[in-house]
């Protein structure tokens, strides 16, 4: 919008009763004007007067509330600027415009030997019949002077030129003006072929047949007209009837253009095409802040990548792999892409073998995690710090998204989860342009890739040149993203690129920082139930206990407990005890921040060194998971992108497998904490914590404490009413106060 800045000098606006006055859209009249303000009343006479000064009117006409249309509502008689239903002259054609200027020409020529006192001419055609030559011969000269290039290209005067033509068209300029000499000559006729109403009948129901999915050419349906006039004249003929005219190939032609171009497309091509073509475009989304909208989509990815031979899968059995894809077979994968609308950023990226639940919430979770690690471990020279908590997530209607698992937890997260009508694309743009941008400008750098179809690919053996593992496809996704498209100008950022977008959207509006460690364990946490011992909960062979545990076990007559287990971080994990929810710590803490994945290795590690020892030393396990972490880290990363199977079932197999038998001993050799050591086990040195006399007490952890901070039991308005207070029962059986 032109920036306008008002006159220190007010104008003095003038108005007739004949005008056409619009206030905020409504129709007013002029009535008089006064000290305070010009006053205007409503055309039907309701309501009170408008009372309105200059300035006031200054500022509604600048922002486009106050319309004045002069002489609007002038007699029929006195109108003499306007067309037929209000019509501009300026939209007419060109030869319109031309014919109107010779008639002007003529006009002004004749005026001419009227003002001529030597000639003897009247306004009756007896005086002008005389003159006729002399009138064309002056409008010519008239005309070439209204072209100073002397172009030939004006309207020419007619020759026959009439006396009475000439005093009629004076008389309309006198009238009306130039409008008075515009005609609508060229809207006359009808230049449709004449048919009769039979003809037209026959022929209307055969093209008809044009609508059709099997999309037959014009050329069969001129056949089928021909065939349908032959037969009907074949009955005329035996009833002794006149035979009627077979249109022309023109005729039909013309006649099937006449159909409705969106009717066309929904029949012959379907419903999605027809909303590409014909859809309306409004002005789209109104996003000012980063993380306002963010759209979430699968693709199946336009390359075949090999799988990964060792170190990756491994834990998985062969029935396994092979109902996978990954037994050593190529295979193409699935990627679960999240972009925010404002910055067109990415800040969420998995990679999977099919796209499920997991999956979205897991591009869910990365939504809120600052992604630095997986750009470090990929390479990437740029900064992936694009995070926060969304407000609104926009995904399509597949069935792992409509999921009570994951409505229920994108809920509890606090955002509004939208859902795209079904074959409705553009509801989703941003997301479905950014997978163009990839098989556009990623994949073609890519071995391996398969191609949109058969065409395309031509010769190409996508299978023998397939040459990417699944932990190089995604380091070169990685990079693409952050180094790459986020540093690339985007026309929908007005050439903008979407790294400068965020840091300038950051800086003017902030991002609401995500949940806490302890939130996104319950939340994104995989639901499982186990059994309450008295060494705790055991899963893939880490003890978790606290003194709220070991309560619940001593009263409870069920020990077998819902649990939320956050691969992730195994350090902690949360169980419902009598319908309150609890964090409950691993006994050591060396399993902080430590992913199932990292520990998963390290035990195999340990596993393969110490196969006579059915019991392994806690240093040794905090050797190997330090080596895990120092030596293949990066792997183990980008080993993040990709979802991975912790069902029931895995789990179960993982501990058939690696933790039978494998118990990691709470004795350390010369441990300077071995006299303080209590049934809760015993608390490690860390960077913040020394030794001291009260090590075995701050050891037992109570139910305020967690292994993320002082979190304290969650309260469930479905499972557990009342306050949140201490106790892990709302019953009468027993609290923690009990002795």
């Amino acid at each position: 919008m032109i920036a306008v800045k008002p006159s220190p000098v007010q104008p003095n606006f003038s108005f007739s009763k004949y005008d056409g006055i619009t206030i905020g859209g409504q129709p007013f009249r002029y009535f008089e004007t006064r000290e305070e303000g010009h006053m205007f009343f409503k055309v039907t006479g309701e309501g009170v007067p408008q009372v309105m000064t200059n300035a006031e009117i200054s500022r509604y006409l600048t922002v486009g509330n106050f319309k004045c249309i002069p002489n609007e509502h002038q007699p029929e008689h006195l109108r003499v600027r306007a067309l037929p239903d209000g019509e501009l002259l300026s939209l007419r054609d060109t030869k319109a415009h031309k014919k109107a200027a010779m008639r002007l020409a003529v006009v002004r020529a004749f005026r001419e030997f009227l003002d001529d006192e030597t000639k003897n001419i009247t306004r009756t055609a007896t005086s002008i019949r005389p003159y006729l030559r002399a009138i064309r011969f002056r409008a010519g000269e008239i005309l070439e002077e209204g072209e100073p290039n002397g172009k030939d290209d004006t309207f020419a005067v007619p020759k026959q030129l009439g006396s009475k033509t000439v005093l009629d068209w004076e008389r309309k300029e006198r009238r009306f003006g130039l409008t008075g000499l515009y005609d609508r000559i060229s809207e006359r006729g009808n230049r449709d072929r004449r048919m009769t109403a039979d003809e037209l009948m026959i022929m209307g129901r055969v093209v008809g047949k044009y609508l059709d999915d099997q999309r037959p050419s014009q050329e069969i349906i001129f056949g089928e007209v021909k065939t349908a006039f032959l037969d009907e004249n074949d009955r005329r003929r035996a009833e002794g009837k006149p035979e009627i005219v077979c249109p022309s190939r023109e005729t039909v032609r013309q006649a099937i253009r006449k159909l409705n171009p969106f009717d066309i497309t929904l029949t012959r091509k379907g419903r999605e095409a027809a909303n590409r073509q014909f859809a309306p475009v409004g002005m789209g989304l109104d996003i000012t802040r980063p993380m306002q909208r963010v759209e979430f989509d699968e693709w199946e990815a336009d390359a075949i990548t090999l799988m990964a031979e060792g170190g990756l899968f491994h834990h998985l059995t062969n029935e396994e792999k092979k109902a996978l894809g990954l037994d050593k077979k190529k295979a193409r994968w699935w990627i679960t892409v999240a972009i925010c609308c404002a910055t067109r950023c990415i800040v969420g990226l998995v990679v999977s073998r099919q796209p499920n639940s997991q999956s979205a919430l897991r591009v869910i979770e990365m939504m809120m995690r600052d992604k630095g690690v997986w750009g470090d471990a990929c390479g990437a020279l740029t900064p992936w710090n694009q995070f926060g908590w969304p407000s609104v997530i926009v995904t399509d209607c597949a069935s792992y998204n409509i999921s009570s698992l994951v409505q229920a937890r994108v809920s509890d997260l606090g955002i509004t989860l939208q859902y795209c009508a079904a074959a409705n694309p553009e509801a989703k743009g941003t997301i479905e342009r950014v997978f163009g941008t990839f098989a556009t400008q990623l994949m073609p750098r890519l071995s391996g890739r398969t191609f949109s179809n058969i065409v395309e690919r031509g010769d190409y053996d996508s299978v023998k040149r397939a040459a990417l593992n699944p932990e190089e496809f995604c380091s070169v996704l990685v990079r693409y993203i952050v180094d790459i498209y986020h540093r690339t100008p985007h026309s929908g950022l007005n050439g903008e690129t979407p790294l400068d977008c965020w840091n300038r959207l950051v800086e003017k509006y902030g991002v609401q920082p995500p949940p806490d460690l302890g939130r996104r364990r319950l939340i994104f946490g995989h639901e499982r139930e186990r059994t309450v011992t008295r060494q705790g909960i055991t899963i893939l062979g880490i003890r978790y206990h606290s003194e709220v545990l070991a309560r619940f076990m001593t009263r409870a007559q069920e020990r077998k407990v819902a649990i939320r287990w956050y691969p992730e971080d195994i350090g902690a994990i949360w169980a419902e005890l009598n319908g309150r929810w609890f964090e409950i710590p691993a006994v050591f803490d060396r399993y902080q921040g430590v992913s199932a994945q990292e520990w998963v290795d390290a035990a195999a590690e340990i596993r393969a060194q110490n196969a006579r020892n059915a019991e392994v030393n806690f240093a040794v396990v905090r050797q190997a998971l330090d080596f895990i972490k120092e030596t293949n880290s990066a792997a183990m990363t980008r080993v993040g992108l990709i979802v991975e199977d912790w069902s029931e079932k895995r789990i179960d197999y993982e501990e058939d497998r690696l933790f039978i038998g494998f118990n990691t001993s709470e004795t350390e050799p010369e441990n300077p904490y071995e006299g303080d050591r209590s049934e809760w086990g015993t608390r490690l040195p860390t960077a913040d914590s020394t030794p001291s006399d009260g090590a075995a007490d701050e050891n037992q952890c109570s139910a305020e404490d967690s292994a993320s901070g002082n979190f304290g039991p969650i309260q469930f308005p479905d499972h557990q009413p009342g306050d949140g207070a201490d106790a892990a029962d709302d019953g009468d059986d027993w609290t923690l106060e009990d002795e």
